[in-house]
């Protein structure tokens, strides 16, 4: 026995829902990435014909050094390298394995970056990596 069902003519998919939710979408993605864009201090990433992006950078300690030579780890700006080494010193305490990002400044001079490697190698971290753009 078949039951045939009258056509409805009114059926309407009603949009206003699903277009108010892509607007929230659309919004809580930009606002996340200003979020994350306002956690770094500015530096120039220098540029690399042999950069390679890490899988993962999740969970690493950043380091940044701006065109001043300036430290910082976060925001926070370090005021000498015993400084720097404190703070590695108690993210190590809380996790044995410190795993560092350090993100440069192009006009940075290498013997900043060389007395950040000596201490950080010098605290026992010795997972590092550097930002850097492909070219």
């Amino acid at each position: 026995m078949k039951l045939k069902l009258p056509a409805r003519e009114d059926a309407t998919v009603d949009m206003a829902p699903m277009i108010d939710l892509v607007f929230l979408l659309l919004i809580f993605f930009m606002v996340a990435s200003v979020v994350t864009e306002l956690e770094k201090v500015e530096v120039e990433i220098p540029e690399s014909k042999f950069a390679k992006v890490p899988e993962n950078i999740a969970g690493r300690m950043m380091l940044s050094i701006d065109a001043d030579n300036k430290i910082y780890v976060g925001l926070e700006e370090m005021k000498d390298i015993d400084q720097l080494k404190e703070r590695i010193k108690e993210e190590q305490d809380l996790n044995d394995e410190v795993r560092i990002l350090i993100r440069a400044d192009h006009r940075v001079q290498y013997k900043t970056c060389k007395d950040i490697m000596i201490a950080c190698g010098d605290m026992g971290a010795t997972d590092l990596i550097y930002a850097t753009f492909e070219e």
